[in-house]
């Protein structure tokens, strides 16, 4: 069984996106991961004092991902990206450290395009 566990939303408009979700649903937002591999501009979503998703700004000059982007766990995210590979998927970011020594991510689109995380607190094989 694969376990969801984040979503995020990429927009080119992330401080549009704030004021909008934080009047409806009173979010907050924390900056996240300026000091990492994820060379974007980055927000924790809050619902209360709880991290609930994420927000990213789109990166300029490429399309971002429409909807809502969601993570799933995994303990090998180099065999779980040769297995979207085989099923005809794309990776569409391999790897990427989130600094500290127990946050990685990757995302992949599916065969019919839909984009998708993957997560793992497990280093990288060497």
């Amino acid at each position: 069984m694969v376990n969801i566990v984040w979503w995020e939303v990429e927009t080119e408009a992330p401080e549009k996106f704030m004021s909008f979700h934080g009047d409806l649903q009173g979010w907050t937002f924390a900056s996240a991961f300026e000091d990492s591999e994820l060379d974007a501009s980055y927000w924790i979503i809050r619902s209360g004092e709880s991290g609930i998703g994420g927000l990213q700004r789109a990166t300029e000059g490429t399309a971002p991902t429409t909807g809502t982007r969601v993570y799933f766990e995994t303990d090998d995210l180099e065999g779980f990206l040769s297995r979207v590979r085989e099923l005809g998927g794309q990776v569409e970011r391999s790897r990427t450290d989130l600094g500290g020594d127990d946050r990685w991510f990757a995302t992949f689109q599916d065969s019919c395009g839909v984009s998708f995380g993957i997560w793992t607190d497990r280093a990288p094989n060497k």
